[in-house]
């Protein structure tokens, strides 16, 4: 019997794909209007179009995206929890492997809340 993925972690999977696309936009239509983008420690990021724009910023020269997911849970309705690593390549750097947590709060197939917990020295 194959198990059924639960809405909100499909919504979790869209995110990932979208990043594989390096879209901006197509990464912030998987947030609600208001959705809320934190990576700790640094500011929170608030509405799609902040998002888009804090993306592209971030994706840079970026040449591929992926993110390896070595677990995804829900563990209470809504509450999606990831262990990842984010892998971004360019032509002119070596790739960035990120050892990722992170925590997905999603209301009506979207993300109304991404919290991601990670090593901020390989950013400075």
């Amino acid at each position: 019997m194959t198990a059924q993925m639960s809405p909100a972690i499909a919504a979790v999977e869209r995110l990932i794909a979208a990043w594989a696309t390096l879209d901006p936009k197509a990464v912030a239509d998987c947030f609600a209007a208001d959705g809320v983008w934190h990576n700790m420690p640094y500011a929170p990021i608030e509405g799609q179009a902040a998002i888009a724009a804090v993306v592209a910023s971030f994706l840079g020269d970026t040449s591929e995206c992926h993110f390896e997911v070595r677990h995804i849970a829900e563990i209470a309705p809504g509450i999606v929890v990831t262990e990842r690593v984010d892998i971004f390549a360019s032509n002119s750097k070596e790739p960035l492997h990120l050892p990722v947590m992170g925590i997905f709060e999603i209301k009506d197939g979207l993300i109304s809340v991404w919290r991601d917990y990670f090593d901020s020295k390989p950013f400075s």
